[in-house]
């Protein structure tokens, strides 16, 4: 798999710009839409476009409800320092069994390893961090 290598600045600047979409897109209640640009800015770590999904996931309005991607998108928000996402976590967690909250959790550290390849980038490619 190659790995798309940007600059912290470059991944910030697309992050934002999908969550500015998004949040275009769900003020005018294109949900769908709104849902796709918080997923990419999600997926560049903006914890806040991690949050507002795993809402949307939560209510089921965009997309399929789901309180397993809920779980698991607010759990990387928390993680990324969103504030509200402990909230929200405790509502998706009321609706899953231990074993579900489990796969979720594991689905949360696979989509966490992704974001950590995209930001390591090229520094992770040549391991120059190491020197």
């Amino acid at each position: 798999m190659t790995v798309k290598s940007w600059s912290t600045a470059q991944r910030e600047r697309l992050a934002n710009a999908h969550f500015v979409q998004a949040s275009r897109d769900a003020k005018a209640a294109n949900l769908l839409s709104a849902a796709r640009h918080f997923r990419r800015a999600a997926l560049l770590g903006h914890a806040r476009s991690m949050y507002y999904l795993g809402v949307q996931f939560l209510q089921g309005k965009g997309v399929p409800k789901s309180a397993y991607h809920a779980f698991c998108w607010l759990t990387l928000a928390q993680i990324f320092g969103d504030q509200q996402a402990a909230t929200a976590l405790q509502r998706a967690s009321q609706a899953l069994t231990s074993r579900e909250e489990l796969l979720a959790s594991r689905l949360a550290a696979d989509r966490f390893e992704q974001i950590c390849d995209l930001e390591l980038g090229d520094a992770f490619q040549d391991q120059s961090f190491t020197r």
